[in-house]
């Protein structure tokens, strides 16, 4: 039997301490999948990683799947304002001046 305290990955002993649950053993995985805890809902079997692609990178949904994100989109330029009068400055800036500053 394993036990989990506060959604821990499950082990086969406890520490002495209170909060501790039974939880059952890992199911086993099939061809090209894996089986991870997840709390909750507990264990779960899980299609394996795809291979990473340079500038992106993997997660997992429980209702989507894996899903590629672009880790970052290249910023053409960054203009700085040193100024007393932020609104006539900030009209003047193109859009994709003002997404640079954050505004």
């Amino acid at each position: 039997m394993l036990y989990s305290k506060n959604g821990s990955i499950p082990q086969e002993q406890t520490d002495g301490t209170e909060g501790w649950i039974e939880v059952p053993d890992a199911p086993v995985a099939g061809e090209g999948q894996e089986v991870v805890w997840v709390y909750p809902p507990g264990w779960i079997v899980r299609d394996v990683m795809p291979p990473v692609r340079e500038g992106y990178r993997w997660m997992h949904f429980l209702d989507q799947g894996w899903v590629e994100y672009l880790l970052s989109v290249p910023v053409e330029e960054t203009t700085i304002i040193e100024t007393t009068n932020v609104s006539e400055d900030i009209a003047s800036l193109t859009t994709s001046q003002i997404i640079s500053l954050g505004v």
